[in-house]
């Protein structure tokens, strides 16, 4: 079944079976790169990683500022 998923959707770190991505990896990615971001935006991402360790849902404005930052930063879905 993880073969014919992978098939499918890819193996990339940042996508779920259904092919969107993971919240959670995208936000980790984007702390550990949040030194090329501007200031302004550090305390959102640390909060949207920390939402990782309880598993708390970011609401859909969060999901869309999370994974802008995502793209600046060069993320890609592979």
């Amino acid at each position: 079944m993880k073969a014919a998923e992978a098939k499918q959707h890819g193996t990339g770190a940042f996508r779920n079976t259904d092919g969107a991505l993971e919240w959670t990896e995208v936000a980790l990615y984007c702390q550990r790169e949040k030194h090329r971001l501007p200031e302004k935006h550090h305390e959102f991402i640390n909060d949207m990683a920390s939402r990782t360790v309880y598993g708390r849902e970011p609401t859909p404005k969060q999901h869309q500022y999370l994974h802008s930052l995502f793209f600046k930063l060069g993320g890609k879905v592979t």
